[in-house]
């Protein structure tokens, strides 16, 4: 018998009453609750979206990021600069030698014994005048007369087996005209004139005079009179080089010895007594000669990839005239054509390396050969100034390299051999913090 039924309870109402600790749930009441709905597809995609969009943008903020702060690294090489080799002058078979270009080291020399310099004397002379009484590019000077007592001396210098000019009887020669006489015809009488004019005697003139070569580091020499006419008149080689080169820094003295030939007032035409200024690169600069011992000291001047090069020779104690002049003429161009074989710099020669993070690399190179006047031994200086920039592809110029010599310089463009490669994919995801400049 069912005892809720004969007592007309509800099965609810026993349900809300029951002091038990759990309920009984009976079927009915079950069916009464509405059904509720599981979850559907969608319910997981915030879930799954927000790692996704980390990893996508962590990804695009490491491939698109720029390479500013993993820029390449340039290592600039120590290049090895070219030298010339040794000297190997062309001396003469008879007598002795020096040989030398103007601001390329030493001079080159046979012997370095004192001989008799003769008429190469008065460019001592004339560089002491000049120290005593200047003159200027175009200045004449003062102006000396003569008489004909001048010209019974002339003609005593010519019976005495000297070089001499003759004079204006009554008439003037300026300073200047005077020094050419002496340069350039090698005239003895002008040289005792100009000295007399300005010292009381030999003896005092030569104490001037190799007070004045001591002054200018020209210790070589040794002067005892103004024309050169004593054999004591001596210099070693080089010594004669290095008067050769003081002769030619004064402008006048320059101006002079270059000129083929004067006409003077009471000489009429004098011809150079050097004959190598037929040559037109020849510049000067003065012959000697006393019993029977020629000598000549020339200067020459030449022209290599824009550089003017000026080389000296002298050659001393010849046995004549000829000889003398081809002994010079040889060492001239031997050691200018040693001068035009200095040695190139080569296309292709390694200046520097880049390299990168990532580790690609790529070599900086010179894109021309490159060279400056070299001689006997000298050497260059190669200074790579490398500026990378944005270049990256393989011929891209890179800066440029400077070859320096002692005469000037030379300048090539350095280029990228090869690629510089961006870093892949894989580098950039996995190095974050070196591309945004937080790591090294």
């Amino acid at each position: 018998m069912d005892e809720d039924a004969v007592a007309g309870r509800s099965p609810r109402q026993d349900l809300a009453a029951s002091a038990g600790p759990y309920a009984i749930a009976h079927a009915d009441l079950l069916a009464d609750d509405p059904p509720r709905s599981r979850p559907g597809p969608g319910a997981a995609v915030p879930a799954l979206g927000i790692p996704a969009l980390i990893v996508g943008g962590y990804a695009a903020a490491t491939l698109l990021w720029p390479l500013d702060a993993v820029a390449p690294t340039v290592l600039p090489a120590l290049v090895a600069a070219p030298a010339a080799t040794a000297a190997q002058p062309a001396w003469p078979a008879d007598g002795a030698g020096a040989t030398a270009v103007e601001g390329l080291g030493a001079t080159a020399a046979s012997s370095t014994d004192p001989a008799s310099i003769a008429s190469i004397t008065k460019l001592v002379t004339a560089l002491v005048v000049l120290d005593e009484q200047p003159l200027g590019v175009g200045e004449q000077g003062p102006e000396y007369a003569f008489t004909a007592a001048d010209r019974r001396d002339y003609r005593a210098y010519l019976a005495d087996d000297q070089s001499a000019l003759d004079v204006p009887v009554d008439g003037v020669l300026t300073q200047y005209q005077l020094l050419q006489g002496v340069l350039i015809g090698s005239a003895n009488n002008y040289a005792d004139r100009l000295v007399s004019e300005l010292w009381p005697n030999d003896e005092v003139y030569a104490r001037a005079a190799n007070t004045w070569l001591a002054e200018h580091g020209l210790d070589g020499i040794t002067v005892v009179d103004p024309s050169g006419i004593d054999s004591d008149n001596t210099a070693d080689p080089a010594s004669v080089i290095a008067l050769g080169r003081a002769a030619m820094s004064n402008p006048v003295v320059a101006e002079i010895v270059g000129q083929r030939s004067v006409d003077l007032p009471g000489a009429g035409l004098v011809e150079n007594t050097n004959a190598l200024l037929a040559n037109p690169e020849v510049v000067g600069i003065k012959t000697g000669s006393l019993f029977g011992s020629f000598n000549l000291v020339a200067a020459q001047d030449a022209t290599f990839d824009g550089t003017t090069v000026r080389a000296y020779a002298v050659a001393l104690g010849q046995p004549d005239d000829d000889t003398r002049h081809s002994a010079t003429a040889a060492l001239l161009e031997r050691t200018l054509a040693e001068v035009a074989a200095s040695p190139s710099l080569s296309a292709g020669t390694l200046a520097g390396t880049v390299t990168t993070a990532w580790g690609a690399a790529a070599d900086i190179v010179t894109d021309a050969d490159v060279r400056v006047a070299l001689w006997n031994a000298q050497a260059a200086q190669a200074t790579p100034e490398i500026e990378l920039g944005d270049a990256r592809a393989a011929g891209d110029a890179v800066g440029e390299l400077v070859l320096t010599g002692p005469l000037g310089s030379a300048t090539t463009t350095l280029k990228l051999a090869s690629d510089i490669p961006d870093p892949d994919a894989w580098w950039r995801l996995s190095h974050p913090l070196q591309l945004w400049g937080l790591a090294d």
